[in-house]
Formats: C-alpha cells, sequence, structure tokens
C-alpha cells in the first residue's frame, strides 16, 4: 500500500472517530444529562420528559463508547504525527535556521 493512500486512510478513520466522538458527547451532554434523574430533552430545572437511556443504552454506556473512540483517536493522531515526521522534522528545522547572509 502506498504510503500516501495509508495516509488517506489513517486521517479519514480519524476524522469519522471525531464525529463519533461529538456525537457521543453531545447524547451525554444534552440528551442524557449527569445528575438530571433521567430527565434529559428539557429546559430548565427538572424539565424535560424522563429518559434514562437512549437506544437501551444508559449515559454510563454512552461514556464507554465515548472513552474507547477517544483512545482509538489519541492512537490514529499518533499514526498519523509519524507519518508526518520527516515534515514536522524539517519545518522546526526551518524556524531556527537564520535567513541572514552573514
Amino acid at each position: 500500500m502506498k504510503r500516501s493512500t495509508f495516509n488517506f486512510i489513517v486521517d479519514l478513520a480519524a476524522f469519522v472517530d471525531l464525529l463519533g466522538m461529538v456525537f457521543t458527547g453531545i447524547i451525554m451532554k444534552y440528551v442524557l444529562p449527569p445528575g438530571t434523574g433521567g430527565r434529559g430533552l428539557g429546559r430548565g430545572a427538572g424539565g424535560g420528559r424522563h429518559i434514562k437511556d437512549l437506544w437501551s443504552m444508559t449515559r454510563h454506556e454512552w461514556g464507554d463508547i465515548h472513552y474507547y473512540l477517544a483512545l482509538l483517536f489519541i492512537v490514529l493522531m499518533t499514526a498519523h504525527i509519524l507519518l508526518h515526521w520527516t515534515w514536522i522534522k524539517n519545518y522546526v528545522k526551518s524556524l531556527f535556521r537564520s535567513t541572514r547572509k552573514a
């Protein structure tokens, strides 16, 4: 497999994974918020429908998915950095090179 193809796959997987983290984060923040006694999707204190789970999963189960997506994202970002390591080294070196001639 070409390096550019592998890089594309890693970047695409990282993007899809990030979308999954956003999705699960929104569910945990707004649909199944903590401390509501299962009262999400509402306005104001104590408002909203009585909801303790979404798609047969509790807030903690959504949190587990969110956690594992975050771990996968760390792995994918590490791979992304390793794939671009030569570029990173050259860029940092160029920051410290003197552009003035003596």
